[in-house]
């Protein structure tokens, strides 16, 4: 028993390498039989498929619900921590992504990886209300593909850079609170080709959001957390609660570090009962006062079981072991 979920997570994160199988001609028997010829039946013209879609591609990421509850505001003067950039603010950003998976069964495990995934491009707040929250778009103007040190299981950042390549021009469009809670996203291409689509489904998995501000006044040594749940690879439901605290402040930059604690409840997914599902991460933000994107890096491992909740022999249950880690690395650029 091998859960559809983990199988189509898996296939979704290969997807751009994929290629078609190859299609073998049955062997003719050993003593061919003597029969009346016949004459084929013409077939009927098959349209041919095109691979590349037609017309703009679009994926929206639905907001997840966040709640943010602050534990003591620190010592000191205490001022307002935002995000945010004034209508019409632009800043160059580099979004770097990591996706991995390792599946135990048996005292057996196997691992597979993508290559670092790099989105550049341009970022603009279209319009911000009175309560802070901006409307923006990210335009992808460059990409790029980096091999993981020491990853198991890994397809060559080469084969990747091509898929990549297939989203110059997209944009991902959505909104975000002054305090980092955000609304639905839009990932939008207007000329995709044909790998495009597994390209995008990759950007999905892994697109990271911005960390959850307090929003109150703070100082210097500021605890709160973030609770945040989620649906990991649209299938899983899980939970993420982040305690956060203010490390440094130096005029308008805040530096926070931040741990996360991921748990979730026994469920039955896709013909098997998902149970122990367990995890941690840590984040490093670096917010300056007047920008959009702030400067962070996060790692989050969730973990889970997988068993068949409804076994033919009860004593041969079999289980399966999951791990999931998904990293993120934002950098603006000057």
């Amino acid at each position: 028993m091998k859960p559809a979920f983990l199988a189509g997570l898996v296939a979704a994160s290969m997807a751009c390498t994929k290629s078609k199988p190859v299609q073998l001609a049955p062997l003719p028997p050993d003593k061919p039989v003597a029969a009346e010829p016949v004459k084929p039946k013409p077939e009927p013209a098959q349209p041919k498929e095109d691979p590349v879609p037609k017309g703009p591609i679009e994926v929206k990421l639905p907001a997840t619900t966040v709640t943010v509850k602050l534990v003591t505001p620190g010592k000191g003067k205490r001022a307002a921590l935002r995000y945010g950039a004034p209508t019409g603010g632009k800043q160059k950003v580099e979004i770097a992504m990591d996706f991995s998976s390792t599946t135990s069964q048996g005292g057996n495990s196997q691992e597979q990886s993508v290559p670092t995934i790099v989105l550049v491009g341009d970022a603009e707040t279209k319009a911000v209300d009175k309560e802070g929250k901006a409307d923006y778009t990210l335009t992808v103007t460059g990409t790029d593909a980096r091999d993981v040190k020491d990853a198991k299981g890994a397809v060559p950042a080469a084969k990747f850079k091509l898929a990549l390549e297939s989203l110059m021009g997209l944009t991902v469009a959505g909104t975000v609170g002054a305090n980092g809670t955000g609304g639905d996203v839009t990932m939008r291409i207007e000329k995709p080709t044909e790998l495009s689509i597994g390209a995008l489904e990759l950007i999905r998995l892994t697109l990271p959001t911005w960390p959850a501000l307090p929003s109150e006044p703070i100082s210097v040594g500021a605890k709160w957390q973030a609770t945040t749940v989620t649906k990991l690879a649209d299938r899983l439901d899980v939970t993420q609660v982040t305690d956060y605290e203010v490390v440094a402040q130096k005029g308008k930059t805040w530096t926070i570090k931040g741990t996360t604690k991921v748990t979730g409840t026994d469920q039955e997914l896709d013909g098997g009962k998902i149970s122990a599902i367990s995890g941690s991460g840590k984040s490093e933000i670096t917010v300056a006062d007047g920008t959009l994107y702030p400067t962070f890096k996060s790692s989050v491992e969730t973990k889970f079981s997988a068993t068949d909740p409804k076994p033919k022999d009860p004593k041969d249950v079999e289980k399966i072991d999951f791990r999931i880690t998904i990293g993120a690395a934002v950098t603006p650029k000057p």
